[in-house]
C-alpha cells in the first residue's frame, strides 16, 4: 500500500503560527496540583459510595504547552472507564476538589485572546475523539442501511461530515461559519487517506475509515491538543503504522498537541516520551518518563515489570494488573501443566475436528456498488481451477478468522452471512443450505430464521442497541426475535440467563463488592446505558452465544473490554462455565471449574467467525483463516493454525504476510 507523507501542519508552518506566543513564557497548557476529581459531587456521607469513588486522588501532573525536548504522553490503564475519565478531566470535565486544583494557563495566554478567543474555554480548545461505539456519530437506523445504494437527503457524505454541515438545507450563515480552508481539508484528507472517500456517504465507511474520518474532523477544528481515546483499536497493522507517523508529525509541531489512552496490551508508539500509568481503581501507580513508567509495577504488592524498553509495548498476558475476575482469588495448578492460551487451548493442536455439514455457501460472490466492487473482484483458484469472486464455505465444528485491512470487505462479507445486505438476495449465497429466494421445490429462508440461529456482535450491533434495556432483558432477548420484542423463554433459558448474571457479576454489577450476595435484582434494575463500555460489550458477547447457536459472529466484539475481562470472555467462549481465569504466582491461568455448567462452551455443531485487527482478540479455537485483499491486489489467502495466536507470534505474522 503506497502511503503518503504527513504534510498537515507541517513544522515550519507551525512556527510561523506559535511565533507571538513564544514571546511570552510558556505555561502549562494542562496544570492540576493535588486534586482529588468525582464524576458526582460526593456528599458527607457518599466519599467511599462504590457508584462514585473518588478518581486520581492528589493527582499532580503539568503538561507543558512547549518544552525542548517535545514532551508526547499517554494515559495507560486496563480499565477502559479510567482511560476515559483522565482524558475528560484534561478537557475541564468531572467534578475537581478543590477547584483550585485544576486550571489551564496557557489559554489564558493573551495571544490566545487576540488570534482565536474562542480557545480560552479548555472544552474547545482540546478536542476529544472517543472510539467506543463507532457509528454512533454518524447515526443510523438499522443495519443494513450502509449497504443500500439509494442515497436519502440525511446521507450526508464525508466532505460534509468534516466541516459539520449536516443539515438538509443549510443556510448562508451555516455554510460560512463552518467554511475550512481548502488547504487544510485537501492535506487532512491526504494525511488519514480519505481523498476516494470524499462523496461517499458517512453511513457506508468501515469501521476503520469511519475512525480516520473523525480524527479528520477533530483536526480540522485546529484545536490546541487532541485527546485520542483507544485511537488504534480496530485498525489493522499497516493503518496503525500509517496514522501513529502523522500523529507523531502532528505532536512534534505541537499542532496540535497530542495525549493518547492506550490499553496495556497495544504497543506503545516510540514517538510517545511520557505515560501515566492508572490501575483500575483509577490511582496513579506511576508517571513519568516511558522508560521509568514501563520498568515499574505493582501486582498484589509483587514488584513486576509491565513492559519492555526493547519492544515499547506493555504485556499483561504474563502478569496482570487489577482485580481477579468475580472478585476472587484462588489457588492454581501445578507448574508443570502443559502450556495453555489465556483461553485454555494447548501450544500445538494436531487434531483433527470431524466437520458437519455447511452452513454458509460461497460460490462466486462479488458485491459492488455501480463500478466500485469491494469484495470479490479477483480471479480464485477453486480446486485447481480459476473461478471469479469469492468462494468461501463455513461448516459446522469449524472456527474462523476473517482478517484484512481495513475497507477490504470484512464487514460487508458477514453483512452477506447475517443477511444484512441486499445483495444477498441476488448473490450466489446459501445459510443452511438454502438461498434467500425460492427455488423449485425449496422455500427460501426468511430474515426470521436467519437471525434466530445466529449470534451476532460488533461495533454496528452495539451502536443501534436500545440504551434503555435492562440488563437481565438484554440477555433474554438472545431468545426473541428482536431486542425488545418479547423473548420465548423455557426453564433451560432462565437458567442459562441467571448462571451467565452471576458468572460476569463482578464485570456488569455497577459498584460490584464481592459482599457474597445471591440476590440478582441489580440486573433487573440497571439499565444497559448505566454500566461501562467495557460492561456493555460483554453483555452483547453474552447475548450473542448465550444459546448456543448455530453459527456465532463476533465482529471486533471484545475490542473495548477491559484486559481482564476480554480475557475472561474468551475463556467462557471456548469452555463456558467449564473453566475459570484464576491468578498464580506466575499470572493468570485457566483452570477446571469444579461446578455445575449451565452454559457450555462452543459445541460441534456449531461454527465460529470472528474479525478483528489485534491478536490478542483472536480466539485461541481459531483455526481455519481467511486474509481479504485490499481491492485491486489479487485473491484472498487461505491458511490453517496449527495452535492459539497467543502463543506463537509467527502464526499472526503469516496472516500480514510479515516476517519473524
Amino acid at each position: 500500500m503506497r502511503r503518503t507523507q504527513a504534510l498537515f501542519f507541517a513544522a515550519t508552518q507551525c512556527a510561523r503560527l506559535h511565533a507571538s506566543r513564544r514571546l511570552y513564557s510558556s505555561p502549562p497548557i494542562v496544570k492540576i496540583a493535588n486534586g482529588t476529581f468525582y464524576r458526582q459531587h460526593p456528599s458527607s456521607k457518599g466519599d467511599n459510595a462504590p457508584s462514585n469513588p473518588p478518581l486520581f486522588p492528589d493527582l499532580t501532573l503539568s503538561l507543558p504547552s512547549f518544552s525542548t525536548p517535545n514532551q508526547h504522553w499517554a494515559i495507560l490503564s486496563p480499565s477502559s472507564d479510567i482511560r476515559t475519565a483522565f482524558l475528560q478531566i484534561l478537557r475541564g470535565q468531572l467534578l475537581c476538589f478543590p477547584p483550585t486544583a485544576r486550571s489551564f494557563p496557557y489559554l489564558l495566554n493573551p495571544a490566545i485572546a487576540e488570534e482565536r478567543p474562542r480557545l480560552r474555554f479548555p472544552e474547545r480548545a482540546i478536542e476529544y475523539v472517543g472510539f467506543d461505539v463507532e457509528r454512533k456519530a454518524f447515526g443510523g437506523a438499522y443495519l443494513s442501511a450502509r449497504y443500500e445504494s439509494l442515497r436519502e437527503d440525511t446521507d450526508f457524505t464525508v466532505q460534509r461530515y468534516l466541516t459539520g454541515i449536516v443539515t438538509m438545507n443549510p443556510g448562508e450563515e451555516e455554510l460560512k461559519a463552518k467554511s475550512v480552508d481548502e488547504e487544510d481539508m485537501t492535506r487532512v484528507m491526504r494525511d488519514l487517506e480519505l481523498e476516494r472517500f470524499i462523496d461517499k456517504p458517512v453511513s457506508m465507511l468501515s469501521n476503520g475509515q469511519s475512525r480516520r474520518a473523525r480524527i479528520a474532523k477533530a483536526l480540522l477544528s485546529r484545536p490546541e491538543m487532541l485527546c485520542l481515546d483507544a485511537p488504534f483499536i480496530g485498525l489493522d497493522p499497516i493503518v496503525t503504522r500509517h496514522i501513529s507517523k502523522v500523529l507523531h508529525r502532528l505532536a512534534e509541531a505541537n499542532a496540535p498537541r497530542i495525549v493518547l489512552s492506550l490499553r496495556p496490551q497495544d504497543e506503545i508508539p516510540d514517538w510517545i516520551t511520557h505515560l501515566v500509568y492508572a490501575g483500575e481503581d483509577g490511582k496513579v501507580e506511576k508517571m513519568g518518563p516511558k522508560e521509568e513508567v514501563l520498568g515499574h509495577s505493582q501486582t498484589y504488592g509483587q514488584a513486576e515489570s509491565i513492559g519492555d524498553s526493547t519492544r515499547s509495548s506493555v504485556n499483561t498476558e504474563r502478569g496482570e494488573i487489577g482485580r481477579p475476575p468475580s472478585g476472587r482469588e484462588h489457588s492454581t495448578r501445578s507448574s508443570d501443566a502443559a502450556t495453555l492460551s489465556r483461553d485454555g487451548h494447548q501450544d500445538t493442536d494436531d487434531s483433527v475436528p470431524e466437520i458437519g455439514e455447511a452452513i454458509v455457501e460461497m460460490q462466486g460472490v462479488r458485491i459492488a456498488y455501480g463500478q466500485n466492487s469491494v469484495l470479490g473482484d479477483w480471479q480464485q483458484d477453486v480446486d485447481g481451477s480459476t473461478q471469479s469472486g469469492l468462494h468461501w464455505n463455513v461448516h459446522r465444528n469449524q472456527r474462523w478468522g476473517i482478517f484484512g485491512a481495513n475497507g477490504s470487505g470484512k464487514t460487508t462479507l458477514l453483512s452477506l452471512v447475517t443477511s444484512d445486505h441486499p445483495q444477498t438476495y441476488s448473490a450466489p449465497v446459501k445459510l443452511f443450505q438454502r438461498s434467500r429466494l425460492p427455488e423449485p421445490g425449496v422455500p427460501g429462508i426468511t430474515i426470521f430464521e436467519i437471525q434466530s440461529r445466529m449470534g451476532h456482535a460488533s461495533p454496528e450491533v452495539h451502536a443501534l442497541f436500545p440504551k434503555r434495556l435492562r440488563l437481565r432483558t438484554i440477555l433474554e432477548s438472545a431468545w426473541a426475535d428482536t431486542p425488545i420484542t418479547k423473548p420465548r423463554l423455557d426453564d433451560e433459558a432462565r437458567k442459562r440467563v441467571e448462571a451467565c448474571l452471576r458468572w460476569f457479576e463482578a464485570e456488569l454489577r455497577p459498584g460490584f463488592s464481592g459482599d457474597g450476595s445471591t440476590s440478582l435484582e441489580w440486573a433487573s434494575d440497571t439499565l444497559f446505558g448505566e454500566v461501562s463500555f467495557s460492561a456493555q460489550r460483554v453483555l452483547l458477547f453474552l447475548r450473542a452465544t448465550i444459546r448456543n447457536p448455530d453459527i456465532v459472529i463476533l465482529d471486533e466484539a471484545f475490542s473495548g473490554m477491559d484486559d481482564l475481562v476480554r480475557d475472561k470472555c474468551l475463556l467462557f467462549l471456548s469452555h463456558g462455565q467449564g473453566m475459570e481465569l484464576v491468578f498464580s504466582d506466575s499470572g493468570l491461568k485457566p483452570v477446571k471449574w469444579e461446578g455445575e455448567v449451565v452454559v457450555p462452551g462452543l459445541q460441534e455443531h456449531q461454527a465460529l467467525l470472528c474479525v478483528s485487527h489485534s491478536k490478542h482478540e483472536v480466539p485461541g479455537c481459531i483455526r481455519e483463516w481467511v486474509c481479504l485483499p485490499e481491492p485491486g491486489t489479487g485473491p484472498p489467502r487461505f491458511g490453517r493454525f496449527d495452535g492459539p495466536v497467543e502463543l506463537d507470534a509467527g502464526r499472526w505474522n503469516e496472516v500480514w504476510n510479515e516476517k519473524h
